[in-house]
């Protein structure tokens, strides 16, 4: 019999509708040979709201995809077992496995440093929309309420940087630093490179423009890369879209990032890798 924790995060978008009742029942459904015991259903209500993960060989994050890297940063001290009911906003991470149209299990993870994220970390122009946009508002608007942040977050910024990706070096100054271990973010499917567990994730890079205008000038580079997207990848004067095994940055001060909707700041040097991971999360649709 495994021992299994139930965490519900009544914050996220659809975090009402996750109950403990219709939780079991899926779980009674979809995992008929395994043999769970329930031990703690904890409920996040608060922002400040905390939980531990020892005592349990499995935990069911039930959330969206902060929720699930939160607890996935936990169980990875002991390797539990995690699955994951979507209950977000946009579910990034889980959003276009629906069409697979069964459970999928993930054996991968994205890291930086002793970090883990689950699909993306990024940081520049329009990724403080992740960690900025209240859960109040999520909960009345659902995705319309990142569309609400755009116009706000439309920036252009000047981070210096050298990155080296996969042994090739690339400096300047940046708007946009992105890593992508999935097909989607902030809701653009535009990742068509996008494979389960290949042990590589998608970087993207928006250099900034010189001159003046620069609000202007990058909003082609954005539109390329979001409405767009790539089929392969992409190289330009001001632009490149790549799969990388691993990622040495150095910047010129510490940058705050979005690691899976959360703010982070990793530091001037950190590197970033996709590993397998410790856990197996198994993604219940």
């Amino acid at each position: 019999m495994k021992r299994l924790k139930i965490v519900i995060n009544k914050l996220s978008g659809n975090g009402e509708k996750a109950y403990d009742k219709i939780i079991l029942d899926k779980l009674k459904h979809r995992f008929p040979d395994e043999e769970y015991t329930v031990t703690e259903v904890i409920m996040i209500a608060d922002e400040k709201d905390t939980f531990e993960l020892d005592e349990c060989d499995a935990v069911a994050v039930c959330g969206g995809d902060g929720t699930l890297s939160n607890a996935l940063n936990i169980a990875s001290k002991t390797g539990i077992d995690v699955l994951y009911f979507p209950y977000g906003t946009l579910n990034e991470f889980s959003g276009h496995m629906k069409k697979q149209g069964s459970d999928l299990t993930i054996s991968e993870i994205g890291r930086v440093d002793s970090h883990q994220f689950v699909y993306v970390f990024a940081s520049g122009s329009f990724t403080p929309i992740g960690y900025s946009t209240s859960n109040k508002s999520k909960k009345r608007f659902k995705w319309l309420a990142y569309i609400f942040k755009v116009f706000k977050e439309y920036k252009v910024y000047d981070m210096k940087a050298k990155l080296v990706a996969d042994g090739k070096t690339d400096e300047g100054v940046y708007s946009l630093i992105m890593c992508l271990d999935s097909q989607r973010c902030f809701g653009f499917r535009f990742n068509r490179l996008y494979k389960f567990n290949d042990g590589l994730f998608h970087l993207l890079t928006i250099r900034t423009p010189k001159g003046h205008f620069k609000k202007f000038k990058i909003f082609f580079p954005l539109f390329r890369a979001f409405f767009i997207g790539f089929k392969k990848e992409y190289r330009s004067k001001n632009m490149t879209f790549k799969a990388v095994k691993n990622l040495e940055v150095e910047l010129d001060k510490n940058y705050p990032f979005c690691l899976d909707g959360e703010k982070y700041y990793p530091g001037e040097k950190f590197i970033v890798s996709v590993q397998n991971s410790p856990s197996k999360i198994k993604v219940v649709l």
